[in-house]
């Protein structure tokens, strides 16, 4: 079995979807958001759907800046414009490109614990 290593912030990273093929900063990644046993990868400049599972993507990717939200999303923390309680127990995050993503109950305390000083 192959070992693959922890990707760093700074990494670049090749993203294709079938014919189309781009090289994006891993700091540029917004969020990625699952679509079957593929991922949607939103950056800066646009959208790929990428032949990846969010589980395989999140053992990869550096967790100081990369938090699975919830089943559904991971999110890159530097593009986070604002978090809103909601609820007793629960976050949304405001993405600065405007996207809302909810962070799980369970994700929460996570979060919580994780960047609260």
């Amino acid at each position: 079995m192959t070992q693959f290593r922890k990707l760093s912030i700074t990494d670049k990273v090749l993203l294709y979807d079938g014919d189309k093929c781009k090289l994006v900063s891993l700091s540029d990644v917004r969020f990625f958001q699952t679509f079957g046993n593929y991922s949607k990868t939103y950056f800066n400049s646009g959208m790929l759907i990428i032949n990846r599972t969010l589980n395989h993507l999140e053992s990869k990717l550096p967790g100081d800046y990369f938090f699975r939200a919830n089943r559904q999303y991971i999110i890159n923390l530097t593009h986070v414009s604002n978090v809103v309680p909601v609820g007793h127990s629960a976050f949304r995050i405001i993405m600065n490109c405007g996207k809302e993503i909810d962070i799980s109950r369970r994700r929460s305390q996570i979060f919580r614990d994780a960047l609260i000083l």
